[in-house]
C-alpha cells in the first residue's frame, strides 16, 4: 500500500521518532558512558583510525536492544546508507574518498546492544578492510566490558554512577 492508494488512512501509520546519541574522539554526548569516549580515543590515537559511536534514544529513554536482532560487526557498502551511518560520516566529517563502513555493535555482559561503533576503511583492499573490521570489533568489545566494570547500565535502563 502506499500514499497514493485511495485504501490508505493517514490514521494507521504508526510513527515512532528516535534520537541518536553521538560520541567522537572529541566529543561526547553527556548520556554516552565515558568508557565509549576512550575506546575511541584510543582508536585514533594508537590504532590511526577514525571512529564514532551512535546510541539510540526513544521518548527520551535511552534504547538498549537485544543481542540477537543486531547485526555483527561487517563490512557495509557506501549504498542504501542507513541513518546512523549518513549521520556517523557527518559525526566524522570525513573529507577524503573512503572504500566502505565498517560496523560493530557494542554488546554488554547480560547480551544488550548498548550500540554500535562505526568507522570507515579508506583502503580498497579487501583484506584490509577486514583486518581494520577486527580492530573495530575488538574495540567494541573492549566498550562493552568497560561499560559493564564501571555498572552504568541496568536491564537496557540507565543509571546514575555515582
Amino acid at each position: 500500500m502506499t500514499f497514493l492508494d485511495p485504501q490508505f488512512v493517514v490514521e494507521a501509520v504508526d510513527v515512532q521518532t528516535s534520537d541518536l546519541l553521538i560520541a567522537t574522539p572529541d566529543a561526547s554526548d553527556p548520556l554516552v558512558d565515558s568508557s565509549v569516549h576512550q575506546v575511541l580515543r584510543l582508536l585514533r590515537d594508537q590504532h590511526r583510525m577514525e571512529a564514532a559511536f551512535v546510541g539510540e534514544v526513544l521518548n527520551g529513554r535511552r534504547v538498549c536492544r537485544d543481542a540477537a536482532t543486531a547485526g555483527p560487526a561487517q563490512v557495509l557498502g557506501e549504498s542504501g546508507d542507513a541513518l546512523e551511518i549518513a549521520f556517523c560520516r557527518q559525526a566524522l566529517n570525513v573529507r577524503v574518498p573512503f572504500g566502505c563502513f565498517l560496523s560493530a555493535p557494542v554488546i554488554l555482559q547480560n547480551g544488550i546492544v548498548y550500540g554500535t561503533l562505526y568507522s570507515f576503511s579508506f583502503s580498497s583492499d579487501e583484506g584490509m578492510q577486514h583486518h581494520e573490521l577486527k580492530k573495530l570489533k575488538l574495540s567494541a568489545q573492549l566498550a562493552g566490558r568497560l561499560i559493564d566494570s564501571r555498572g552504568t547500565v541496568e536491564t537496557g535502563k540507565m543509571v546514575d554512577a555515582a
